[in-house]
């Protein structure tokens, strides 16, 4: 009897081992990833911009909720919602909130956080790494032949937000407030007292 109730036991460990192993993919998803499988990495950035970018930036969590739990419980926050690529201690997220438009000649626009974990800004200038790319979890380092197309994705998706995000920005008045979507990361191992927000999505508040 004790035989047969171990077999019993091994062959559901085995079942949800190999349930949990497996990955599920929404077949119309499939389908899409493979339809952009060919295209280069400027291709496949234009492509997520102006088919996906809206779409994603909807899971944005605001940043006064970011801030505070990253200040109590980083370790949560990073297992909920921290998208990382590999084995890595970096993790990116997409937050939303609120700031005013930095004087003419700022690289970045200050986050006004009270009491905040950390000092947050908008960045206006300097846009480079890969916490766009990462943030939005859109896209697969499976889906590319080399990492080096992988790494050209960010490197199109930074030139996209200077070209179509960065330039309104820069449009808006000096106090005036801007609500934006934006992406950051930070390392689980440091956690930073400052942290930069590529911007995604602004507009101004009239």
């Amino acid at each position: 009897m004790k035989k047969y109730i171990f077999i019993a036991v091994m062959t559901l460990l085995a079942i949800v081992a190999l349930y949990n192993s497996i990955y599920f993919e929404k077949l119309d998803a499939k389908k899409e990833r493979e339809s952009i499988k060919d295209f280069n990495p400027r291709d496949k950035a234009e492509y997520f911009w102006e088919n996906k970018l809206n779409d994603v930036l909807t899971s944005a969590m605001d940043l006064k909720l970011f801030d505070s739990q990253l200040a109590d419980n980083p370790e949560s926050l990073i297992r909920q919602h921290g998208k990382a690529v590999g084995i890595t201690s970096t993790y990116s997220f997409l937050v939303k909130g609120f700031a005013k438009q930095a004087p003419p000649g700022s690289d970045q626009i200050p986050v006004e956080i009270p009491d905040g974990a950390a000092e947050y800004n908008l960045q206006k200038k300097f846009i480079f790494g890969n916490a766009a790319r990462d943030a939005t979890g859109f896209f697969n380092i499976d889906d590319f032949e080399n990492t080096m197309d992988f790494n050209a994705i960010s490197t199109e998706l930074n030139k996209l937000i200077l070209e179509r995000v960065i330039v309104k920005l820069d449009a808006i008045p000096p106090g005036e407030t801007i609500n934006f979507i934006g992406a950051l990361e930070i390392n689980s191992e440091n956690i930073p007292q400052q942290i930069g927000i590529v911007p995604l999505k602004i507009e101004a508040v009239r």
